[in-house]
């Protein structure tokens, strides 16, 4: 007889439960399907593979874009040359049935050849002046992409619904997108005038004219139509078929390409965004996968995290695996679904490395009930804006100048080309470098310090809601609602913390910059003045209160790039204040200036700190120990007695993740701990990490994945146990009366 949680699980459809997704990609050469084994290759997906949903190619995504050939058959769409009559989907199709393996074909919807383009005149995306966009910036380098508002959409619509005729159970789109300075095509113009009733569009990234953040509008507005109408596409065939597209991520990238996860989130069955490694000469942060989980795992449908199993543009090597596993880990730590691709023309050399590299799989197979319907557990949660990524633009043109490197060498010390960028597209661009840096900053920072963190969308500042949240950061939120700042004013009242930075809630939700005296007084601002010019030169902060453990009353600490003049209302508590402004290299301190850079109030039942700089874009930046420290420093201080959640005796390389389901309270380990540089190569094992964390009603905890019992004590309000060791991934559950 079924247990009551059983019961509830298997009503779960098959999409809302865990999945491990894959794709197999032959590029343009699907011959040797011809003669492949298909029961075996069904087989090596379920038991080498662990995937229970693979992504088999109903159109490629390749060169020279051949988004318009199938690999399946059907008299409305040609067919890709060298398969005959060979349909691969529903060849395909009984042997993953048999070994409970859902397919969702791939459809290219975005990628597609000149001559392809040339037989349908009108389709393409143009730029202002009239260029296809294909022509001008060609798609990896050879083919061109079309309008979701043209006649092309339906004959997308068209293909999804010849897709799902083949039974499959749903299927992925790869776009479309909207690309950037796109689309002034006949059929946008005629479109965006009947909703403007304008007769003229605005040019792309123009902030001056008024028409500008109607057509950021238009463009979100005809995505979301565009994936209504595919949604439509697939359950006209199969009601129960699911759809989803490659989404979008919190960075103000998203606005370039007009992706709004959650105005597309009630037309699609999952939440999904790319997150692939690529090799670079800067420092990456190695929890991008986790912060991308926390991120799309917000919303309501079930999130999928794309990790690319290759070596960055090297297709034909396999992502090693210690950045594989890694990936995987995170993701679902961070409640996300994984999923990887994987070139076939890599195996023959590289099968024994592809396979290790998503071992994990197997893990998560065998233990798949503890991974069902979790939800975050952490105490702290962070709003990552959209409405800021898509139009903070800062008034403050001090903030557009260009910084010193602050670099010293060979005598010299490297300046700045003070270049004007006073205009509004350069105050655009300053304003969302600080604002990107800000975001992954701050996930980033209460990483390193065992911080577990959920994320919070702009939709989901309601009361009921913020229940359960503790302390809410906004990282540079500058874009708020007057509803949202009347929210955010009661949760601090009921007893909420709130930590904010630099210019949170200084604007209206669509940037414009708002007059808001009673939000300035929550945060303890009596005026702002302005702001310092970014300087990397030798400026300080000086802590000048004792409320701070960490650092003693006169120390010095690094100053942020770029940062505020705000004047604080009397009586309130000043913890840091600007150093008055040196300018030159090699002087005297000249002592403290009049402006504070964290404020401490109370109100209400409830504390808030506010910092008058974009903290967390100075240690994503620059990554000193002193602005990871000051920021718990500021935690613990509006935590109080209660202390934090959860504490961990490791280094900032092992990654805390809190998830519950009833009965159980899960604490995820991620070690990345590695040979210091990416891509990793070895992943260093950790040993005897004791945690501390606030349970009740705790019956036992085990480690999953090594499979042992941990013996635990109570001290306090908080249940205290040692893990052994973490190799690569370990998830610690504590069983409770209540999870």
């Amino acid at each position: 007889m079924q247990t009551h949680k059983n019961m509830k699980r298997s009503r779960l459809a098959w999409w809302q439960r865990p999945v491990r997704m894959m794709r197999r990609d032959y590029l343009a050469d699907f011959s040797g399907l011809v003669e492949t084994d298909l029961a075996a290759m069904a087989r090596e997906t379920k038991e080498k593979w662990h995937v229970n949903c693979e992504w088999i190619m109903a159109t490629p995504g390749c060169s020279p874009g051949m988004g318009q050939f199938t690999t399946f058959n059907t008299p409305n769409f040609e067919k890709i040359p060298g398969l005959g009559d060979f349909d691969l989907l529903r060849s395909y199709l009984p042997h993953a049935r048999r070994h409970g393996i859902k397919l969702v074909p791939y459809i290219n919807l975005h990628w597609y050849s000149y001559d392809f383009a040339a037989k349908h005149p009108g389709w393409e995306q143009l730029l202002e002046d009239g260029t296809p966009y294909g022509r001008k910036r060609p798609l990896y380098g050879n083919g061109t992409t079309f309008c979701i508002n043209s006649p092309w959409r339906d004959w997308a619509f068209a293909l999804i619904r010849e897709v799902m005729a083949t039974g499959v159970d749903g299927c992925f789109l790869d776009g479309p997108g909207i690309f950037p300075k796109c689309c002034y095509c006949a059929h946008c113009r005629k479109l965006f005038g009947r909703i403007t009733r304008q007769k003229k569009m605005p040019s792309f990234g123009d902030w001056s004219d008024p028409l500008w953040k109607q057509f950021l509008e238009f463009r979100v507005q005809s995505l979301v139509n565009f994936l209504r109408g595919a949604q439509a596409a697939v359950h006209a065939v199969n009601p129960k078929g699911i759809v989803f597209k490659n989404g979008g991520g919190y960075d103000s990238g998203c606005m370039v390409g007009s992706r709004d996860i959650a105005r597309l989130a009630p037309h699609q069955n999952f939440t999904s965004a790319e997150q692939f490694y690529h090799t670079s000469e800067k420092w990456d942060s190695p929890y991008q996968t986790l912060n991308m989980a926390r991120f799309l795992s917000a919303g309501k449908n079930p999130a999928v995290v794309f990790t690319h199993h290759t070596l960055s543009t090297w297709h034909y090597i396999p992502l090693s695996p210690a950045e594989m596993t890694s990936a995987i880990a995170q993701t679902v730590a961070g409640g996300a679904n994984p999923w990887f691709a994987i070139f076939m023309e890599s195996m023959p050399s590289r099968a024994a490395e592809a396979f290790e590299a998503v071992n994990l799989n197997a893990f998560l197979e065998q233990n798949e009930m503890h991974f069902t319907a979790t939800e975050p557990a952490a105490e702290i949660a962070v709003l990552l804006s959209r409405h800021t990524a898509f139009y903070y633009r800062s008034r403050l043109k001090a903030l557009a100048k260009m910084a010193d490197s602050g670099k010293e060498q060979n005598l010299v010390m490297e300046r700045a080309e003070q270049a004007n960028r006073a205009g509004l597209a350069e105050q655009r661009k300053a304003s969302t470098s600080i604002l990107d840096n800000e975001y992954m900053g701050c996930l980033d920072a209460l990483t390193f310090s065992h911080l577990p963190a959920r994320v919070l969308w702009d939709e989901h500042i309601t009361l009921k809601q913020l229940m359960s949240v503790r302390i809410l950061i906004l990282p540079g939120t500058a874009c708020l609602s007057r509803e949202q700042i009347r929210v955010l004013a009661q949760y601090v009242k009921n007893g909420g913390s709130l930590i904010a930075t630099f210019e949170s809630g200084f604007y209206d939700e669509l940037g414009q910059p708002a007059e808001r005296p009673e939000w300035l007084k929550l945060l303890g601002i009596e005026r702002v003045e302005g702001a310092f010019e970014p300087s990397r030169k030798e400026e300080y902060w000086t802590v000048v209160d004792d409320a701070l453990p960490a650092f003693p009353k006169n120390i010095l600490l690094p100053r942020p790039l770029n940062g505020l003049k705000v004047r604080a209302i009397r009586g309130r508590q000043e913890l840091v204040r600007y150093n008055n402004t040196l300018e030159h290299f090699y002087v005297n301190l000249q002592g403290l200036s009049p402006y504070p850079a964290a404020i401490y109030s109370s109100f209400g039942r409830g504390r808030v700190v506010y910092v008058a700089a974009p903290l967390f874009e100075s240690f994503n930046r620059f990554h000193l120990a002193d602005f990871r420290i000051l920021i718990r420093a500021l935690i613990d201080l509006v935590t109080g007695k209660a202390g934090t959640q959860i504490e961990c005796k490791a280094p900032g390389s092992l990654a805390v993740e809190l998830r519950r389901r009833p009965g159980e309270l899960q604490v995820h380990l991620i070690n990345v701990t590695s040979d210091m540089k990416r891509p990793m190569e070895n992943i260093i094992r950790l040993a005897n990490i004791r945690i501390a964390v606030r349970a009740s009603g705790v019956k036992r905890v085990h480690a999953l994945r090594a499979g042992k019992e941990l013996p635990y004590q109570r001290v306090g309000n908080k249940v205290v146990f040692t893990m052994p060791e973490v190799d690569v991934y370990e998830v610690v559950i504590i069983e409770c009366t209540q999870g």
